[in-house]
């Protein structure tokens, strides 16, 4: 054994547990990013990330360690790798340091009880490798808690040529796979008797590392490898329908407090936004990893529909070169209330914003071609001119982005408002313009500019359509406290009354009661279970319409049985169980017998605490009362929203303030937010305001 300074692990009191196994406890993506992080630091080229379900392995093709700096830099927990006097310096490859804080070395403990080093140094060619064991680590910690500890790691070579490592304590292959992969030098680091309860996916991975590492994932320097493959850009970030710039970045320098910082950015949306809330917004990158992490806006406010669909990068570089470290340990976040970060986080606040501005402008003219061929091919919608089409194609286009994304509300609002166009109040109103017309003996281009007025004569029949979803908001609002108490027969009276509470796309179904008749008697005939009757009381109901009638289900169709919706009930205070879902899908496949062409939907509803009843029948909706009422007024919030959008010269209407009366406070509050980030809005309920105060 090489002779020198012992290998030691010294450390404080509780340090692995605070700082190792609490903050990384059963997060293995940001485990795994710290590692990567290391590899870049230690100017590999590639990095490999090996999964398995019991044991994970992470080795590059970097500089690796020599015995000094494993026993005097890598065994001692929080010995930071730069300091004020290296803030700002790069590797041999150009790289500025990721690490600061010198504890990410115990990030492996937060998912693993053994970690294995093992480490191949350029500068002497030798190899040292070296086990830890985190029940050692914490038994001692115990037995020596009043006092600064030191732990001997199990050293299996000190020192040793390539060929004198011992092959024979190669467990699962990973040092031979390392010893192959990365020819000269580099680091392994293997994590044994893992406490995760499943594997890692693959692609749940790659998505996570092109998230932390984005800035440095698109160098040709630095490759990582998932299981051999490769992530790519393609495989990291979604596909862009908007990019602000096209390709690349842009490069600004911005003055603060009398400083100039150099940022660079880049920003995209996608078409559609099929990933978790917390993956969309801004992040912050520093030193080519992230700093602040999503979802982040800079506080912005009022605009949540479009960050919802935003994926944006800002690198500032000198945000972790600054003399106090405002990066959080685990990297999730900066300290924006520092001198240096808030006039930063006032910038970006004003970017984001001019972002979302230019995709809405993007959008509108990605849009207005899509919404007219909508408005002819929407079935039985009434027949309208050309020049009509395209008055309400505007009206469409300058309403929210969300009625450009969803079908069916889009399909709602140009029924809306095609309907209202051909109305008698509108009818009366194109006389007029054609008495008008007649009276200026014929002059066609008089015509076609009192044409273009029309946008502005429809605006009453909005506003009376606007105060009938406000009744169903303050409905909804109501409902909501029913639906923490209500009964089982109360509710399904409810829902056959009022089918729209479970969304703006059920407006055109109704009660089946004669589908009802024929399931009671397909229950009775022993065709479908009996859903907790006898054949006996179940033959009873069937000849007795007064009797009893299962409170717990209920039928709708629309007019041609096209689509069909069948809901199993239970009452808020009841929870839900497997056996009432199999009863669900009982009556669901009786149904696609019945109905094989019918487009048909199932409903769960009850309490589901934990999620302990689900499916993964797309078909098959599980869901709570509380969600219903609340996801439903959400969608009526913003279908009036949509329906006020630009009409702030009509704020003294009595509508208006049947609207805001009617809706509650959930509608104030909604559009209170709107109006603040949106002008035409704020200029609504300002005079709308003022209105108030002037008659209270």
């Amino acid at each position: 054994m090489a002779s020198g300074t012992d290998f030691e692990l010294r450390y404080s009191h509780n340090i692995i547990e605070h700082l190792g196994l609490k903050l990384y406890q059963n997060k293995p993506t940001n485990v795994l990013a710290e590692l990567v992080s290391n590899s870049w630091d230690a100017d590999a080229k590639n990095v490999w990330l090996d999964l398995n379900q019991s044991h994970l392995a992470v080795y590059d093709d970097g500089v690796g360690m020599s015995r000094e700096e494993l026993s005097l830099n890598y065994l001692v927990i929080g010995k930071k790798k730069r300091v004020s006097g290296n803030l700002d310096s790069v590797t041999n490859r150009a790289r500025k340091l990721m690490g600061r804080k010198g504890i990410g070395k115990l990030a492996p403990f937060g998912i693993a009880q053994k970690i294995s080093l093992l480490t191949i140094s350029k500068e002497s060619s030798k190899c040292c490798w070296i086990e830890l064991d985190l029940s050692k680590l914490l038994r001692d910690s115990v037995d020596k808690s009043h006092q600064e500890f030191n732990y001997k790691p199990r050293i299996v070579c000190d020192n040793v040529a390539k060929e004198e490592i011992p092959i024979s304590e190669d467990r699962y292959g990973y040092v031979q796979k390392f010893l192959e992969s990365t020819k000269e030098t580099g680091t392994l680091v293997i994590m044994e008797d893992l406490s995760l309860k499943k594997g890692i996916p693959e692609r749940q991975l790659m998505v996570s590392l092109g998230q932390r590492f984005t800035v440095t994932l698109l160098r040709d320097d630095f490759s990582v490898h998932v299981n051999d493959i490769e992530v790519t850009e393609k495989q990291a970030l979604p596909t862009f329908a908007y990019r602000i710039p096209e390709e690349g970045y842009k490069e600004e320098t911005i003055n603060l407090n009398g400083r100039n910082r150099d940022v660079r950015y880049w920003v995209g949306f996608v078409e559609q936004a099929e990933w978790p809330q917390d993956q969309a917004g801004v992040g912050v990158y520093t030193h080519g990893k992230i700093a602040q992490d999503r979802p982040f806006v800079f506080g912005l406010k009022g605009r949540e529909i479009s960050t919802r669909y935003m994926y944006g990068v800002i690198e500032a570089d000198w945000l972790d070169e600054l003399e106090e470290d405002v990066v959080s340990t685990d990297r999730t976040s900066i300290n924006w209330e520092n001198d240096d970060t808030e006039e930063m986080h006032k910038w970006g606040k004003d970017i984001v914003a001019k972002w979302i501005n230019d995709y809405r402008k993007f959008q509108r003219s990605q849009n207005e071609a899509k919404v007219l061929e909508r408005i002819n091919t929407i079935p039985n919608l009434p027949k309208i001119t050309s020049s009509e089409k395209a008055t309400i194609k505007d009206m469409v286009c300058s309403m929210s982005p969300k009625i450009y994304r969803d079908e069916k509300l889009q399909t709602e609002v140009l029924e809306k408002l095609t309907s209202a166009w051909t109305h008698r109040p509108t009818r009366n109103i194109i006389k007029s313009l054609w008495d008008r017309i007649e009276k200026s003996e014929g002059n066609e281009e008089e015509f076609t500019n009192i044409l273009k007025d029309i946008h502005d004569h429809l605006v009453p029949e909005s506003l009376s359509l606007s105060v009938t979803v406000a009744q169903k908001i303050y409905a909804l609002t109501k409902l909501y406290e029913l639906s923490k108490n209500g009964t089982e027969t109360q509710l399904q009276a409810l829902l056959e009354n009022f089918p729209w509470i479970l969304g703006t796309d059920k407006v055109k179904v109704n009660a089946n009661v004669s589908l009802k008749e024929i399931a009671r008697k397909a229950a009775a005939d022993g065709n479908i279970p009996g859903h907790g009757h006898t054949k006996e009381q179940l033959e009873m109901i069937a000849n007795n319409p007064d009797s009893a009638t299962r409170p717990d289900f209920a039928f709708f169709s629309d007019d041609n049985n096209s689509n069909l919706i069948v809901v199993e009930l239970k009452s808020p205070l009841i929870p839900l169980e497997d056996t009432h879902l199999l009863q669900l899908f009982s009556y669901f496949y009786w149904l696609k017998r019945l109905y094989p062409s019918a487009t048909i939907t199932g409903y769960l509803i009850g309490q589901n605490p934990g999620n302990a009843v689900s499916t993964k029948d797309p078909d098959i909706n599980i869901v709570t009362w509380e969600n219903i009422c609340l996801q439903s007024r959400k969608d009526y919030l913003e279908l009036l929203a949509a329906m006020l959008h630009g009409i702030s010269e009509h704020y003294d209407d009595i509508r208006i303030q049947d609207v805001i009366e009617i809706g509650g406070q959930p509608t104030k509050e909604l559009l209170h937010r709107m109006a603040e980030a949106d002008s035409p809005l704020e200029e609504l309920f300002t005079r709308i305001n003022k209105k108030l105060e002037k008659n209270k």
